[in-house]
């Protein structure tokens, strides 16, 4: 149940640098006071999802050998953990999550979750996600000066994944193409974990700036052509598109219109393709899947990105059926992990304290 919200539009980031820097704080500071107002109530912890500009991904592969049959405890999963995070003492990252791909047993069988199993080995291949300390240090620096010191930092690629993709189908590698307003991410999730994630600094923006630069419209009249859009049909040289321009209907050439999108179309697949490179032999047959406000809509768009990527692209959206639209995807994965940790905790808590009133 969402309680409340606050939306506050910012400049965004560019090749992992804010634009803007300056601005934040009163972003920041405006978007909570809005989601406090609306909930009628204040906001003590604060999740922050980081986005794939700002993460680094680790896999790492750890074997563990007990020598006899033994009973996997948590304990023996958070040592395996401790073990797999490599940039430990760098300065530069901080590790914000340490997911499996699969545990492996000794006779086999494959897991995402050993604990309670027996076994005398076990193979780990864990995939770990660190964030820039600079992205850390600058979003608690600005958290602070506006009240809030308690922080939990979430992969927003990986959230985004494993809320929109259920367990059997991350059973392979999967790949998830979220296509934003001026940024692109792709990362590939197998079971509970990301295996790469890669991004770029092109998004649904640029197809409006393409527009309005070609044909001569402003902003917000792009973006008016940008919802009519059709892909799906060869136009001829008659047919329009229509903006509002002072109460007058002004037509748009729907051949130059979509001629100038699959331009940048065509750009947007060429950066896809380049984040894969390695990845497409590897596996061949992975399912790619595209997410996101900057394609989605775009009538056609999805099936223009099958064909340049030579795949059938599957559209995902959030499973709500009152918020099945691909911008919210990114901003429900983060809630979904947020909250499941919250619940973990609580439980946790529960059983602790369940534990002291038995000894009493």
């Amino acid at each position: 149940i969402v309680l409340g919200n606050g939306d506050c539009e910012y400049a965004g980031y560019y090749e992992g640098e804010f634009l803007e820097e300056d601005k934040l704080q009163s972003v920041f500071a405006q978007a909570i006071q809005d989601a406090e107002q609306s909930a009628c109530q204040s906001i003590e912890k604060l999740f922050v999802g980081v986005p794939a500009d700002f993460s680094v991904c680790q896999c790492q592969t750890i074997n563990q050998s007990y020598g006899v049959k033994t009973k996997i405890t948590a304990e023996h999963i958070s040592d395996i953990y401790s073990r797999a995070n490599v940039l430990q003492n760098n300065n530069d990252y901080v590790l914000i999550s340490c997911s499996p791909i699969s545990f492996t047993l000794d006779d086999g069988r494959k897991t995402l979750n050993p604990v309670g199993q027996k076994t005398s080995k076990i193979t780990a291949h864990l995939s770990l996600l660190y964030a820039e300390k600079k992205f850390i240090t600058k979003i608690n620096s600005l958290l602070q000066a506006i009240g809030i010191s308690t922080v939990e930092y979430l992969s927003s690629p990986l959230c985004e994944a494993t809320y929109l993709l259920e367990p059997e189908r991350r059973e392979e590698v999967a790949l998830v193409i979220d296509c934003g307003y001026i940024t692109t991410s792709v990362a590939l999730v197998k079971g509970d974990g990301l295996i790469a994630i890669r991004s770029f600094a092109v998004g649904g923006a640029h197809i409006c700036a393409d527009l309005s630069e070609c044909l001569g419209v402003s902003y917000n009249e792009a973006e008016q052509l940008k919802k009519q859009l059709i892909l799906s049909v060869m136009p001829s040289a008659t047919d329009d598109y229509e903006i509002i321009r002072k109460d007058r209907v002004m037509p748009i050439s729907m051949q130059q219109t979509n001629e100038i999108v699959c331009a940048r179309l065509d750009m947007i697949c060429s950066l896809i393709n380049k984040c894969l490179v390695g990845f497409r032999q590897q596996y061949p047959k992975m399912p790619y899947y595209l997410t996101g406000g900057g394609i989605s809509y775009i009538k056609g768009g999805k099936d223009y990105v099958s064909k340049m990527l030579g795949v059938n692209v599957t559209l995902l959206t959030p499973p709500d059926i009152h918020m099945q639209k691909p911008h919210f995807s990114s901003v429900l994965g983060l809630m979904n992990s947020a909250l499941s940790q919250e619940i973990k905790q609580q439980n946790i808590f529960q059983r602790i304290f369940s534990k002291i009133n038995r000894k009493k």
